[in-house]
């Protein structure tokens, strides 16, 4: 969309371009970020990256675990996967928080809202569905177990509702309920243990421990935080992946993601 590209680059003084192959070949690169129809995010990716270029690639990378072999090759070269949410400042919270749970029982994500304006050929669990994956990963380690079931009410080809069930080692279960059809916006997660529950809005990045305490009878007992100033995950994803100085998520992890993310689709009841 070249008049599109044009009032973005004339909004903030800068070149555009309709070939990033060009782009790549006019100027002074640092990174780039490429967020792409998952299906052609490797192809660039590569060729940026064979440049010496560090590069974001944005989630779900691809739909095929073979087009990203290719970019293990480069060692001396950035690729920061895009999972917004592990960079979100309440998630953060959550994973210093849960030894106050005592052992860890089950967590349960909510990831729900209406179809997105654009249509990348993917349904909603390589969408939305690998969000929440990312997440449970981060908390709770390896993936030994999935199973899912998808819905399918507006595409024969594409499921627009899905529900994903993990198992994790030390007998953690993990639920995922993601889909593009109800019109509230709604993106939470619960961990459940032993001793109490925390739950976390994505959104507001409010924070709540729940627990139960007998004084002389039970009684519930809920302690909730929710920060003045609200930070914006994507600054934060952006900074550590242009000035931190560890890769803050590596391609390989994100590689896990998606792996998992597959195997929910090709064995879906």
């Amino acid at each position: 969309n070249k008049e599109l590209a044009k009032s973005v680059a004339d909004e903030y003084h800068i070149n555009y371009y309709l070939d990033y192959a060009e782009m790549v070949k006019n100027e002074d690169l640092d990174a780039v970020s490429v967020a792409l129809p998952p299906s052609i995010i490797p192809l660039v990716a590569n060729d940026i990256a064979k440049e010496g270029i560090d590069v974001l690639l944005e989630k779900p990378l691809c739909t095929s675990l073979e087009d990203l072999t290719p970019l293990l090759k480069y060692q001396e070269v950035r690729l920061t996967c895009g999972f917004i949410e592990c960079f979100n400042p309440v998630i953060e919270r959550l994973r210093k928080q849960l030894p106050e749970l005592g052992t860890p029982i089950m967590i349960s994500s909510r990831r729900i809202g209406r179809m997105p304006r654009r249509f990348w050929n993917l349904g909603v669990l390589l969408d939305l569905g690998i969000h929440e994956i990312s997440v449970q990963r981060l908390l709770f380690g390896e993936v030994i177990k999935v199973q899912s079931s998808l819905s399918y009410f507006h595409k024969e080809e594409y499921e627009d509702a899905a529900f994903i069930l993990l198992d994790f080692a030390d007998n953690v279960k993990g639920l995922i309920e993601v889909n593009w059809l109800t019109p509230a916006k709604y993106r939470k997660v619960v961990v459940y243990g032993s001793e109490g529950v925390i739950e976390v809005d994505y959104i507001t990045q409010e924070i709540k421990l729940i627990r139960s305490l007998e004084d002389p009878v039970f009684y519930r007992v809920e302690e909730s935080k929710q920060p003045y100033s609200w930070d914006e995950p994507l600054k934060i994803e952006l900074n550590a992946f242009l000035y931190g100085k560890e890769n803050p998520f590596p391609l390989e992890e994100g590689i896990k993601n998606l792996e998992v993310a597959l195997k929910c689709l090709k064995g879906a009841i």
